[in-house]
C-alpha cells in the first residue's frame, strides 16, 4: 500500500507542477496585458487518513490557483483621454453589449484602455464597454427622463455606455457680467460714459450691450442700457427685483405692405389694459381692414417714412398721453441715427409715491413681417414711467468709494427665437475699491469679465478624479455629461475571473457597492493613464525553476517506485 501509496503522492506532485507551470504560461504571456493581476498556484497537502499509528498512508497534494485581484499595478502614463486607471480599490463597469436594458452582460474590470469605437462608445481591448450615469448640466446624475436622481448602489439601473460622438456642439448665454472703472468725479452733470460689452444668447448669437453711465448729481450716477439690435426690449432690474430702468424698440427693415398690423397693450398700475391694433394704410380714405387704428403712410417714402407715420399714430393713441408735460416726453420716438428704427423709452413723471400713470407695454408685431421683432411673438417693456434719476444706479461717498449698487441685472427679450437673455450684473463691492469707483480722472474701463460663447463643436473629454466625465468645446465651453462609478467588493480575490480580463460577482467575493470614485473606500478614477501588470518577469522565471525542478522530483518518485515493484516481483521468481 505504501508503494502504491508514493506513486499516487508522485502523480499527485506531477500534476500540481503541471498546474503551476500553466500559471506561470499565462503570467509570462500576459506581461504588457493592461491591468492582468498574476495569478500564482498555491498548494496544499492531500492527507490520507492513518488507519495506524504504526504505519503511514501518503497522501500528496493539491493545488490551489490564487490570482491576487486586490495588488494594484504600476500606472503607465498615456496621450489618451480615455485611457482610465483606478488609484485604489475597485473595479470599472463594463458591459459585453453597447445597448442593453440594465440588467444583463455586466461585469468588471480594471483594464482601462478605452476608446471610441465607430459608433462612439467607448470600448476597451477586450470588446467590452464602459458604462456610467448620464448627467446634466450641473454634474448630477440623471435618468432616461433627464431628472435627476441618486443612483441605488446595488442595482444596474440607468446605467448606459458612455458615448461621445453625440454630443455635438454647444453654445453658452452670458449669465454674468463683472465691470469695474474709474467715473470722472469732476464731470459735469447730465455727461455721459459709456462702454460697449459683447454678450451672447442660447443659440451663440453676439449681441452688443452698450453701458451708458449719466452724471445724476454729484457722487451719484444712473445706468442706462438699450436694447441691442436683434432684441426688443431691455428691462434692468435693481436689487430688490423691481424695474429700475426699461425700455424697447422695434426696427422696420422693409417698406410694410398694405394692411400689415401691430399690436400695442398699454396696462396701467392697477391691472387695466387698452389693446390697440394699428394697421398700415397707403389710402387714406380706405377702412381699415381689421377695424383698428390707420396708420397712413405712402410707400415711396420707404420704411422711414412709415416709421414716421407708425410714431404719430402710436403717441396719439397713448393712453396716458393727456398727463405728459409735454411732447419731450413721449414714449415712441423715431431714431434720429437709424430713422427706421423706433425707441420706446421711459418718461419721467412729477410726483412721489405710486405713479397712477406708470404702464406696462407689450408690442406683439407678430402680424407686422416688415419688422424685425416679428418672430419675437410678444415682448412688454416694463414700468414705463419710472424716473431712473430719482434713485441712483449707484451712489459714492466723499473718498470715491461706492456706497451702494442699486442696479442688479438686466433682461433682454430676444427676436431671434433665443431664450431670453438674463444677465447678472457685479459692479463691486461697498465700501471696496474693487469694482467701480469714481475720482478726479477720465472715464477707464479697468475690466471687464463675462461667461457665455459663441457655438463651439465637440473636441474632446476630460475625466477627473471623481470620474466625472466633461465634455470640452472648441468656443472654450464646459459640459458635464457622465458619472462613471467605481464598484468595490468585500472580497475582491473571490471575484470569478473571465476570458478578456473582466470578472463577475461569486458568492465568494460578496456583493459589488456602486460608489463615487474617491468615497466610501472606493479609488479614485486616473485619466491618461493605464494599470501595467502585475506579472514580475524576473520572479515568474525563477519560480519556474523551482517549478521543474519540483516535477523533476515528482517524478523520480514515481521511477523509484517503480524499482521496488520490480524488486518485488522479482522475489516471486
Amino acid at each position: 500500500m505504501s508503494i502504491l501509496g508514493a506513486m499516487f503522492s508522485g502523480v499527485s506532485g506531477l500534476n500540481a507542477q503541471s498546474q503551476a507551470l500553466g500559471a506561470i504560461a499565462d503570467n509570462i504571456t500576459n506581461q504588457n496585458t493592461i491591468g492582468y493581476k498574476a495569478t500564482e498556484v498555491r498548494f496544499q497537502t492531500l492527507v490520507t487518513s492513518q488507519a495506524s499509528l504504526n504505519n503511514y498512508s501518503p497522501g500528496g497534494v493539491q493545488q490551489r490557483p490564487f490570482a491576487a485581484v486586490d495588488v494594484q499595478g504600476l500606472f503607465a502614463s498615456s496621450t489618451n483621454a480615455t485611457d482610465l486607471g483606478i488609484s485604489g480599490d475597485g473595479f470599472f463597469v463594463v458591459n459585453s453589449a453597447s445597448t442593453h436594458d440594465g440588467s444583463l452582460g455586466f461585469s468588471f474590470t480594471r483594464a482601462g484602455a478605452f476608446s471610441a469605437d465607430k459608433s462612439g462608445y467607448l470600448q476597451n481591448t477586450a470588446g467590452v464597454y464602459l458604462q456610467g450615469y448620464k448627467t446634466n448640466s450641473l454634474g448630477q446624475t440623471v435618468d432616461a427622463d433627464n431628472n435627476s436622481f441618486n443612483p441605488d448602489p446595488t442595482v444596474f439601473t440607468n446605467l448606459e455606455t458612455i458615448r461621445l460622438n453625440n454630443i455635438g456642439g454647444t453654445a453658452d448665454a452670458t449669465e454674468s457680467l463683472t465691470f469695474g472703472a474709474n467715473l470722472n468725479a469732476e464731470a459735469a452733470v447730465g455727461a455721459t460714459s459709456n462702454t460697449t460689452i459683447q454678450v451672447y444668447d442660447s443659440l451663440g448669437v453676439a449681441h452688443n450691450l452698450q453701458l451708458v453711465w449719466t452724471k445724476a448729481e454729484n457722487n451719484n450716477w444712473d445706468l442706462g442700457i438699450q436694447p441691442p439690435s436683434g432684441a426688443a426690449t431691455s428691462v434692468l432690474l435693481a436689487s430688490s427685483g423691481s424695474v429700475y430702468a426699461s425700455s424697447g424698440r422695434l426696427d422696420i427693415t422693409t417698406t410694410p405692405s398694405d394692411g400689415e398690423t401691430i399690436t400695442v397693450t398699454f396696462t396701467n398700475s392697477t391691472g387695466g389694459t387698452n389693446a390697440l391694433t394699428f394697421e398700415f394704410n397707403e389710402s387714406s380714405a380706405a377702412a381699415t381692414t381689421s377695424g383698428g387704428i390707420a396708420v397712413n403712410f405712402n410707400s415711396g417714402n420707404g420704411a422711414s417714412g412709415a416709421v414716421t407715420a407708425l410714431v404719430a399714430a402710436l403717441n396719439a393713441s397713448d393712453v396716458a398721453a393727456t398727463l405728459r408735460a409735454s411732447t419731450a416726453t413721449q414714449r415712441f420716438n423715431q431714431n434720429t441715427t437709424t430713422t427706421t428704427r423706433i425707441d420706446i423709452t421711459q418718461t419721467a413723471v412729477a410726483g412721489t409715491g405710486t405713479d397712477a400713470n406708470a404702464l406696462d407695454i407689450t408690442i406683439d408685431a407678430s402680424n407686422l413681417g416688415s419688422a424685425s421683432q416679428s418672430g419675437a411673438g410678444s415682448a412688454t417693456i416694463r414700468d414705463l414711467d419710472l424716473n431712473p434719476s430719482s434713485t441712483a444706479g449707484v451712489t459714492f461717498d466723499g473718498s470715491g468709494i461706492p456706497s451702494a449698487f442699486n442696479v442688479d441685472d438686466i433682461t433682454l427679450d430676444l427676436n431671434n427665437g433665443a431664450a431670453d437673455l438674463a444677465i447678472d450684473f457685479d459692479f463691486g463691492t461697498v465700501g471696496q475699491a474693487d469694482g467701480l469707483v469714481q475720482f478726479a480722472s477720465a472715464y477707464n474701463p479697468t475690466f471687464i469679465d463675462t461667461d457665455g460663447a459663441a457655438f463651439g463643436q465637440f473636441s474632446g473629454v476630460t475625466i477627473n478624479t471623481a470620474g466625472l466625465v466633461t465634455a470640452l468645446f472648441e468656443n472654450g465651453d464646459i459640459r458635464p455629461i457622465f458619472q462613471i462609478p467605481v464598484a468595490t467588493f468585500a472580497n475582491p480575490n473571490g471575484l470569478g475571473i473571465n476570458t478578456g480580463n473582466t470578472y463577475d460577482q461569486t458568492d465568494y467575493s460578496g456583493l459589488y457597492f456602486l460608489r463615487t470614485a474617491g468615497t466610501g473606500g472606493a479609488g479614485t478614477v486616473q485619466s491618461s493613464v493605464l494599470e501595467n501588470s502585475t506579472v514580475d518577469i524576473a520572479k515568474e522565471f525563477t519560480t519556474m525553476i523551482t517549478t521543474q525542478r519540483a516535477y523533476s522530483a515528482s517524478a523520480k518518485i514515481i521511477s523509484t517506485a517503480d524499482e521496488m515493484f520490480d524488486q518485488l516481483v522479482r522475489i516471486k521468481r
